[in-house]
């Protein structure tokens, strides 16, 4: 409606067709179909103020900067980047090892040829010239 044809409304026919205006607005919130969209509404908000909640949770789990899983997985990489290089460090000491007693038990073998060998110049030194006298 234009504003002339308000102007022309008597005040009775004015109200009546604000009542029936009000009356089909009431209408239409009493109406089950509306109360029902308006109920998924509310709980399409509510559930998307939870899903923010929950999105927000999970940003401070993934990436806070002392325990977030980010840093955790990080640590992990370190630490088996620590234990490859500790791994071949370890296995070089035990080759390392390995030759160090390889070495000991041919020193070993030496010496005992030496000393065998200077046990039998001394007993042939003695026999020459001690009791050949």
């Amino acid at each position: 409606m234009d504003n002339n044809n308000f102007n022309e409304m008597s005040n009775y026919e004015l109200v009546k067709q604000l009542l029936t205006a009000f009356n089909s607005f009431k209408e239409k919130l009493e109406d089950p179909n509306y109360v029902q969209l308006e109920m998924s509404i509310k709980q399409m908000m509510e559930a998307q103020k939870e899903m923010k909640e929950d999105i927000t949770e999970l940003k401070k789990q993934l990436l806070n900067p002392y325990d977030g899983v980010i840093v955790e997985t990080q640590r992990n990489t370190e630490h088996r980047k620590e234990n490859v290089a500790f791994e071949a460090e370890r296995l070089k000491m035990i080759e390392e090892h390995r030759s160090l007693v390889k070495w000991k038990g041919n020193i070993q073998k030496v010496g005992v040829a030496i000393l065998t060998s200077a046990g039998a110049v001394v007993a042939w030194i003695l026999s020459e010239f001690v009791f050949k006298k």
